[in-house]
């Protein structure tokens, strides 16, 4: 039986937000790395596309460069549009990545750049582990 849109594999969607809490606003890399394996691994599963991610991937990596509160809030409404086209993997991308954007608007002063470093060192593991999988199936756009 195929997974149900709000699943998140193994956890539900409650469960993502607070491992997103504790890895963006705890900065526990530790599990960063151990969620970014499996919710890579999962995105792939559900299909996503990367044409999908790297919109998305392509903003965090100029809000790197530049940092612009504003266009990292514009992020959601982009968030919402994968999730309504790409389904359970858009979903799941969107539960991971909008509660991390809640978190860096929570803190105060540089603690927001801060956290977004680590919203954008969670998005990069997760690609990572996501083009992995695309690799070892043979799905990998170029």
């Amino acid at each position: 039986m195929p997974p149900r849109v709000q699943d998140t594999g193994r956890e539900g969607a409650g469960d993502v937000r607070n491992d997103v809490h504790r890895i963006v606003a705890g900065e526990d890399y530790e599990l960063l790395v151990q969620r970014a394996r499996d919710w890579g691994r999962e995105l792939a599963n559900r299909n996503l596309r990367m044409a999908q991610i790297r919109r998305v991937f392509g903003e965090v990596k100029r809000l790197q460069m530049r940092w612009e509160p504003n266009r990292l809030r514009m992020l959601r409404p982009r968030l919402a549009y994968v999730a309504a086209r790409a389904g359970s993997g858009g979903a799941l991308l969107r539960d991971i990545l909008s509660p991390a954007i809640d978190l860096v608007f929570q803190a105060q002063g540089d603690g927001q750049q801060k956290r977004f470093r680590v919203l954008a060192d969670l998005f990069e593991a997760v690609l990572a582990h996501y083009t992995e999988v695309e690799r070892r199936q043979g799905r990998r756009e170029e």
